[in-house]
């Protein structure tokens, strides 16, 4: 019998352009760059479960670029090497026609393809760990902290059967229910000047892996801080970013040999950011985005950005955002 295990996701960044202020208001290159701050998901969140899309390499993180630069501009790539999803529209944010923090993750847009049985398609994509045992105080699958560049990770983890029974370790063939906690803490440095103290956690559930199963439901939540100062071409800098969703009754049918896109539930996404380069008052922007799935081909969106709303449609798994 395996060892306890933790959900893998597939990660992907982007990096964004911003540039440099040195009146004493606001400008509206420091809003840009607020802006432009909602296009990454914070450090750590390629280690939790949600629906963003994160990387904890060491050229990730928020910083800010030269106002002259023409030629430091990335567009973040996927580990297969694809934009992902076409999702990002510019480096000064978003956009009314891309999902913010790096995108959203295939698994939670059908475009994952199943086969029958455990550890096939998505959110059944498991790796064995052989540094987890089973907690007879806490009843869970309690698992050693990693250690990655500066952030420490830890892991626990509960399994089911199908009656709700508690079992001491995973099962292929038994084992219904996962439920996996995650905490992220740590200091990060990158692009060379800059520091990030990032604090993040998820509780993730998802159902319906065990054997015979015709679907999978996915409950959880996320939340996160990534706190950095440093220094970029001069001009000094502090920048907050906050992230968190709540996926709630994300039902994925099963079916052999394609992807199949969620048909019932909703993901509740949201991220602020608060930038602040010296000589310059802080900025700010926030934006949430709400994610409906009512069994067609098309998930209703509707984004809030600084108080403006506007009322969005994604074709499942991989159309482009369209708003009204």
């Amino acid at each position: 019998m395996q060892s306890p295990l933790r959900i893998l996701f597939v990660a992907g960044v982007g990096a964004l352009m911003v540039g440099c202020a040195t009146d004493n208001a606001t400008s509206p290159l420091a809003s840009s760059q607020a802006a432009a701050a909602l296009v990454t998901a914070p450090i750590s969140f390629d280690q939790v479960n949600s629906s963003f899309v994160g990387s904890s390499d060491q050229t990730s993180g928020f910083v800010p670029t030269g106002s002259g630069s023409n030629g430091d501009n990335e567009i973040g790539e996927n580990e297969s090497g694809d934009q992902e999803n076409g999702e990002h529209e510019n480096h000064f944010g978003p956009g009314w026609g891309s999902f913010m923090g790096g995108g959203i993750g295939e698994g939670f847009i059908g475009g994952i393809g199943f086969r029958r049985g455990f550890e096939r398609g998505p959110f059944g994509d498991l790796r064995d760990s052989d540094d987890c045992a089973f907690s007879t105080t806490t009843h869970r699958v309690e698992c050693t902290n990693e250690v990655h560049g500066g952030l420490t990770v830890t892991r626990s983890y509960s399994f089911l059967d199908a009656s709700g029974a508690v079992q001491q370790a995973f099962d292929t063939a038994t084992t219904n229910t996962i439920n996996v906690k995650t905490a992220v803490t740590g200091t990060r440095t990158h692009h060379q000047t800059a520091t990030s103290t990032v604090n993040s956690s998820s509780d993730f559930t998802v159902s319906g892996l065990a054997t015979g199963s015709t679907q999978r439901t996915v409950d959880g939540k996320s939340a996160g801080t990534e706190s950095t100062t440093g220094t970029k071409d001069g001009v000094a800098f502090t920048a907050l970013r906050t992230a968190g969703d709540t996926t709630t009754g994300l039902v994925i049918p099963l079916q052999d040999g394609r992807p199949t896109y969620p048909t019932a539930g909703t993901i509740i996404r949201s991220m602020q950011a608060t930038v602040t380069l010296a000589g310059s008052s802080p900025s700010t922007t926030s934006r949430r985005e709400v994610i409906t799935y009512d069994g067609s081909a098309t998930a209703k969106v509707v984004v809030t950005q600084d108080g403006v709303t506007k009322n969005c449609t994604k074709p499942l798994p991989h159309g482009q955002l369209s708003c009204s």
